[in-house]
């Protein structure tokens, strides 16, 4: 066991989430994206599975307010960095593969998505809208995300 501050001792070694090929089902609260509000049976929130789960919590760690290293009420891992790249890079081509890597890096922390791919951009002035699919454990998710 190491001594406290629980510091590795191969500093290099990245801090992965083991992956069991037994995971529960993933599950989350129905939301609803235009309102941006859980949506409600009988007047109570209810839950969804699997992809559909999946899309929720795709949409809350790239949400602008879920920015990374921001919030102690997140893990390190969960949230995104996409705030500090809007201002960094006005080159569209640059801008677009960072965009993939913070995107990617932002939702390959969870053990049930596997890959993000097919990433499509379309530019309207300073918005960016990007359509991209996560495979998942459970199949293929197709997502959009608008950034400003």
């Amino acid at each position: 066991m190491t001594d406290f501050p629980f510091i590795p001792d191969d500093l290099t070694e990245q801090v992965i989430p083991e992956v069991s090929e037994d995971l529960p089902v993933f599950k989350e609260y129905a939301f609803d994206f235009e309102k941006r509000e859980l949506l409600l049976k009988n007047g109570r929130p209810y839950l969804v599975e699997k992809n559909e789960a999946l899309k929720v919590w795709i949409w809350k760690a790239l949400n602008p307010h879920t920015e990374r290293f921001a919030y102690n009420a997140y893990s390190q891992n969960y949230g995104n960095e996409i705030n500090t790249l809007l201002a960094r890079y006005t080159e569209n081509e640059v801008k677009r593969s960072e965009l993939k890597r913070i995107i990617s890096e932002a939702l390959l922390v969870n053990p049930y998505i596997k890959e993000c791919n097919n990433f499509v951009f379309e530019q309207s002035g300073s918005r960016t809208s990007i359509n991209f699919d996560a495979i998942t454990i459970y199949g293929k998710t197709t997502n959009e995300l608008e950034i400003a």
